[in-house]
Protein backbone atom coordinates (compact mmCIF):
# COMPACT_ATOMS: atom_id res chain seq x y z
CA UNK A 1 0.00 0.00 0.00
CA UNK A 2 1.31 3.41 -0.92
CA UNK A 3 0.37 6.40 1.26
CA UNK A 4 0.44 9.95 0.10
CA UNK A 5 2.91 12.60 1.53
CA UNK A 6 3.28 16.05 1.88
CA UNK A 7 5.89 18.20 3.83
CA UNK A 8 4.17 20.09 7.02
CA UNK A 9 4.97 23.16 5.66
CA UNK A 10 2.79 22.62 2.44
CA UNK A 11 0.02 21.47 4.38
CA UNK A 12 -0.03 24.29 7.14
CA UNK A 13 -0.09 27.00 4.04
CA UNK A 14 -2.74 25.04 1.96
CA UNK A 15 -5.57 25.34 4.51
CA UNK A 16 -8.28 28.02 4.65
CA UNK A 17 -9.33 27.91 7.81
CA UNK A 18 -10.75 30.31 10.52
CA UNK A 19 -9.82 28.82 14.27
CA UNK A 20 -8.14 26.31 15.81
CA UNK A 21 -8.91 23.45 17.99
CA UNK A 22 -6.28 21.19 19.88
CA UNK A 23 -7.57 18.32 21.12
CA UNK A 24 -6.20 15.43 23.43
CA UNK A 25 -7.55 11.63 22.72
CA UNK A 26 -6.97 7.93 22.96
CA UNK A 27 -5.36 8.24 26.25
CA UNK A 28 -6.90 6.00 29.01
CA UNK A 29 -5.06 3.10 27.68
CA UNK A 30 -0.38 2.59 28.04
CA UNK A 31 0.94 0.59 25.42
CA UNK A 32 4.51 -1.05 26.07
CA UNK A 33 7.29 -1.25 23.75
CA UNK A 34 6.13 -4.97 23.91
CA UNK A 35 2.28 -4.54 22.36
CA UNK A 36 2.29 -1.68 20.47
CA UNK A 37 3.36 -3.58 17.45
CA UNK A 38 0.88 -6.29 18.19
CA UNK A 39 -2.58 -6.84 16.67
CA UNK A 40 -4.29 -6.61 20.02
CA UNK A 41 -3.79 -3.16 19.59
CA UNK A 42 -6.83 -1.73 18.00
CA UNK A 43 -6.70 1.79 18.83
CA UNK A 44 -3.72 1.96 15.43
CA UNK A 45 -4.57 4.46 12.85
CA UNK A 46 -7.48 5.62 14.75
CA UNK A 47 -8.18 9.21 14.27
CA UNK A 48 -9.53 12.45 15.80
CA UNK A 49 -12.57 12.28 13.28
CA UNK A 50 -14.11 9.19 11.96
CA UNK A 51 -15.32 9.58 7.99
CA UNK A 52 -18.06 11.63 8.33
CA UNK A 53 -16.10 14.42 10.69
CA UNK A 54 -17.23 13.32 13.74
CA UNK A 55 -15.07 13.65 16.68
CA UNK A 56 -13.56 10.65 18.76
CA UNK A 57 -15.49 9.58 21.68
CA UNK A 58 -12.29 10.21 23.59
CA UNK A 59 -11.48 13.36 22.90
CA UNK A 60 -11.25 16.10 25.07
CA UNK A 61 -10.77 19.64 24.09
CA UNK A 62 -8.10 21.35 25.15
CA UNK A 63 -7.67 25.15 23.15
CA UNK A 64 -8.64 27.23 20.92
CA UNK A 65 -7.60 30.16 19.02
CA UNK A 66 -7.98 32.49 16.14
CA UNK A 67 -6.03 32.29 12.99
CA UNK A 68 -4.19 35.49 13.43
CA UNK A 69 -3.25 34.70 16.82
CA UNK A 70 -0.07 34.64 18.47
CA UNK A 71 -0.32 31.21 18.80
CA UNK A 72 -1.27 30.48 15.30
CA UNK A 73 1.78 31.90 14.57
CA UNK A 74 3.85 29.98 16.73
CA UNK A 75 1.84 27.18 15.02
CA UNK A 76 2.82 28.37 11.76
CA UNK A 77 6.66 28.75 12.36
CA UNK A 78 6.75 25.08 13.77
CA UNK A 79 5.16 23.69 11.14
CA UNK A 80 6.89 25.54 8.38
CA UNK A 81 10.13 24.00 9.67
CA UNK A 82 12.44 22.39 6.90
CA UNK A 83 12.67 18.84 6.94
CA UNK A 84 16.31 18.03 7.10
CA UNK A 85 15.94 15.01 9.12
CA UNK A 86 12.69 12.75 8.74
CA UNK A 87 12.24 10.07 11.23
CA UNK A 88 11.83 7.09 10.78
CA UNK A 89 10.69 5.11 13.47
CA UNK A 90 9.29 1.20 12.38
CA UNK A 91 6.07 1.03 15.28
CA UNK A 92 2.43 1.77 14.40
CA UNK A 93 1.49 5.35 15.87
CA UNK A 94 -1.47 5.89 17.99
CA UNK A 95 -2.67 9.15 17.92
CA UNK A 96 -3.38 11.07 21.17
CA UNK A 97 -3.16 14.58 20.10
CA UNK A 98 -4.97 16.53 17.02
CA UNK A 99 -5.20 19.92 15.89
CA UNK A 100 -8.33 20.74 14.15
CA UNK A 101 -8.24 23.24 11.85
CA UNK A 102 -12.06 24.54 11.42
CA UNK A 103 -14.00 27.33 8.81
CA UNK A 104 -15.78 30.54 9.65
CA UNK A 105 -19.06 28.36 9.71
CA UNK A 106 -17.48 25.66 12.45
CA UNK A 107 -16.88 23.38 9.53
CA UNK A 108 -13.75 21.13 9.80
CA UNK A 109 -11.51 21.87 7.02
CA UNK A 110 -8.45 19.54 8.28
CA UNK A 111 -7.71 17.67 11.37
CA UNK A 112 -4.07 16.96 11.88
CA UNK A 113 -3.27 14.05 14.00
CA UNK A 114 -0.33 13.44 15.97
CA UNK A 115 1.95 10.57 17.51
CA UNK A 116 4.63 11.60 19.82
CA UNK A 117 6.32 8.20 20.54
CA UNK A 118 6.36 7.52 16.92
CA UNK A 119 7.42 11.17 15.28
CA UNK A 120 4.72 11.20 12.92
CA UNK A 121 2.03 12.93 11.74
CA UNK A 122 -1.29 12.42 9.20
CA UNK A 123 -3.85 14.60 8.16
CA UNK A 124 -8.14 13.31 8.29
CA UNK A 125 -7.60 12.13 4.93
CA UNK A 126 -4.86 9.88 5.57
CA UNK A 127 -2.02 11.58 4.09
CA UNK A 128 1.49 10.99 5.76
CA UNK A 129 2.40 14.83 6.86
CA UNK A 130 6.29 14.90 6.63
CA UNK A 131 8.04 17.19 9.04
CA UNK A 132 11.39 17.80 10.33
CA UNK A 133 12.69 15.85 13.65
CA UNK A 134 12.93 19.03 15.23
CA UNK A 135 9.33 20.08 14.99
CA UNK A 136 8.25 17.10 17.53
CA UNK A 137 9.93 18.63 20.06
CA UNK A 138 8.62 22.22 18.92
CA UNK A 139 5.23 20.66 18.94
CA UNK A 140 5.08 19.10 21.98
CA UNK A 141 6.33 22.17 23.75
CA UNK A 142 3.94 24.23 21.91
CA UNK A 143 0.99 21.55 23.03
CA UNK A 144 2.06 21.09 26.58
CA UNK A 145 2.33 25.24 26.84
CA UNK A 146 -1.66 25.18 26.03
CA UNK A 147 -2.41 22.48 28.80
CA UNK A 148 -2.23 18.96 27.06
CA UNK A 149 -0.43 16.23 28.85
CA UNK A 150 1.93 14.53 26.44
CA UNK A 151 4.18 11.21 27.49
CA UNK A 152 6.62 9.90 24.85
Amino acid sequence: MTHTAIQSKDYIKNIDFEYVETYSFQQQAYYSDATRNTVEISWYDNRITDLNGNLDSSSEKISSFQRNSQDMIKLNHILETEVANLPSWMCLPIYRDAIIFYSKNGEIVSALNVCFECSYMENDKGININADESTYGLLKSFLTSKGHKIRS
